[in-house]
């Protein structure tokens, strides 16, 4: 009985690792490790 509750929390992590995992949510910019634009600053050459 105690394996069937571990394996079934282990479905459910794993599940919601999945998704929030999937290229859909991570274009949607709802991630935290997003980058903004404006900050980025190119070097110029010369």
């Amino acid at each position: 009985m105690k394996l069937k509750n571990y394996l079934f929390l282990a479905a459910i992590f794993g599940a919601t690792l999945f998704v929030s995992c999937t290229p859909e949510s991570i274009e949607d910019e709802t991630t935290e490790q997003q980058i903004d634009k404006a900050d980025i600053i190119i070097p110029s050459k010369g």
